[in-house]
């Protein structure tokens, strides 16, 4: 019998994740299709200020609508590589979904006329805690604290004039 509650159990917590990752998918789905935003960018020249500087430069937009932040796109410029990673936020502005791709930008020819995606990572949240990852291809990369850095972010679009 304890057997059968706790595969009952099991089967059903697994349904209710799989749940709320369909309501996370569908809003940031929301999110990308949506074409009116208010869009605030954070040049490199306010991050070289804070004395953060990189090879190819930072770039930091955010993306409003009715006055709600509904997205934030942060781009690093490394020497070898550039990372995109998107943020998305839920209707309460609670963090749910990240997605971070690596683009290789120079190879032993110079700088990549199209740069080459090698990673990509999805983040799913459900009330700001990580739920599940999902890495392609699977690697051993350093996890960067994404709650820590999407708050941030969301101070550097407040600071920035």
């Amino acid at each position: 019998m304890k057997k059968v509650v706790l595969f009952l159990l099991i089967l059903f917590s697994g349904f209710a994740l799989s749940q709320n990752l369909k309501s996370i998918i569908n809003t940031v789905t929301e999110i990308n299709q949506t074409k009116s935003y208010l869009v605030k960018t954070v040049p490199y020249s306010y991050f070289m200020d804070k004395n953060q500087t990189t090879d190819n430069g930072i770039e930091l937009k955010g993306f409003y609508k009715d006055g709600k932040l509904k997205k934030i796109e942060y781009f690093v410029g490394l020497s070898a590589w550039k990372i995109v990673t998107q943020y998305f936020f839920a209707e309460d502005g609670k963090l749910i979904f990240v997605l971070a791709k690596k683009y290789q930008i120079l190879d032993k020819n110079g700088y990549l006329t199209n740069p080459k995606q090698i990673s990509e990572s999805k983040f799913y949240y459900i009330n700001e805690k990580l739920r599940k990852v999902v890495k392609i291809p699977a690697n051993n990369e350093e996890e960067t604290d994404y709650l820590k850095e999407a708050k941030s972010l969301k101070e550097d679009l407040k600071e920035y004039k």
